[in-house]
């Protein structure tokens, strides 16, 4: 493997050890970390120096480099080291010129694979990465509907940094329903966006199932490292297959949902599936009618209302009447 390559390897296993609150990670203990991280890539063992590592961490402390916050601290007759910025992460700072070199032969290759169905995201990603990062001058022809006034943002980079460390966190969270703050001791999976909002997913305490908490409502947390963690054993893609959007109510299935969309709004419908597991069942001049097999959830009944009166739900009995029940509940606000 090309140089280059073991060295990305090693900045990012030295940022997951000098942003590890939870352990002290001395001279040695860097050089088994590293080496293993790049085995664990590679297949093949690698000898790392001490000499090396050092190298490793001039660069990252330098103007060159990412200007990390490296701090050495003496313990009896040896050093760790260790971030003295809690919330620095590599993966929330600019890239250096390397970097962006390494980005755009990386976007090269994803440009391979457009027209692809299962790649149709790359045309999208390569077009926010570029300009993020600012690879090529796209000024301000092409927005993304991102919303930066989002509260707590500048928590992301912290969450992802015990997410990847497998620290437990003892969390306060403030609903909007809710006067006081709840506590919660929580075993962090993956953050997630939908909706131009940030949740973090995980398991909590004294729950079976996993639990959603939009970043904007939490108030505080601090890393629990007396708490052993319980590792993930489901996987997302697991959790969200049949669902639209993020919450999933407890002890309900997925449901076989038909739905008569208006010709009019079908192209958008058929451009845009509401779920991966769409499906159209008949046709006619007037209206299509498709299947999902979903969870109805509070962010399907939203979608379905946002539609108004060009899409209906023909059944199961039980959605179609949550639906009518919403309606004249809306009705009700504006007509007495």
């Amino acid at each position: 493997m090309a140089t280059n390559k073991h060295a990305i390897i090693r900045y990012e296993a030295l940022d997951r050890c000098l942003s590890n609150r939870g352990r002290k990670f001395f001279i040695e203990d860097l050089i088994l970390y590293i080496a293993q991280a790049i085995k664990d890539y590679t297949g093949s063992e690698a000898s790392i120096s001490r000499r090396q590592i050092f190298k490793d961490i001039d660069f990252m402390r330098s103007e060159a480099g990412f200007r990390s916050p490296i701090a050495s601290y003496k313990e009896g007759r040896k050093t760790y080291y260790r971030y003295s910025d809690s919330s620095y992460s590599l993966a929330m700072q600019q890239i250096n010129p390397v970097e962006a070199d390494l980005l755009k032969t990386a976007l090269d290759m994803l440009g391979r694979f457009k027209g692809l169905p299962q790649f149709d995201f790359i045309q999208e990603l390569t077009l926010k990465l570029k300009k993020s990062f600012q690879l090529e001058e796209l000024g301000d022809y092409i927005l993304f509907d991102q919303n930066e006034y989002l509260k707590n943002l500048d928590l992301l980079g912290s969450l992802l940094n015990h997410i990847q460390n497998k620290q437990t966190l003892q969390l306060s969270y403030k609903s909007f329903n809710q006067d006081k703050e709840v506590n919660f001791i929580i075993h962090p999976y993956f953050l997630k966006q939908y909706n131009k909002r940030w949740f973090l997913f995980g398991q909590c305490e004294g729950y079976d199932t996993w639990t959603n908490l939009p970043l904007d409502r939490i108030t505080k947390f601090i890393a629990l490292d007396n708490v052993e963690y319980i590792p993930n054993t489901d996987s997302p893609d697991n959790y969200f297959e049949d669902l639209i959007g993020v919450s999933k109510p407890i002890n309900v299935q997925s449901q076989f949902i038909q739905i008569k969309i208006n010709q009019k709004l079908w192209p958008y419908i058929e451009s845009k599936p509401l779920h991966p597991s769409q499906k159209v069942i008949n046709k006619t001049a007037e209206h299509t009618t498709i299947q999902l097999e979903v969870i109805p959830n509070y962010e399907f009944y939203s979608q379905i209302l946002g539609f108004g009166a060009s899409l209906e739900i023909l059944s199961p009995t039980a959605v179609r009447d949550a639906i009518g029940q919403k309606l004249k509940d809306n009705y009700g606000l504006y007509f007495n």
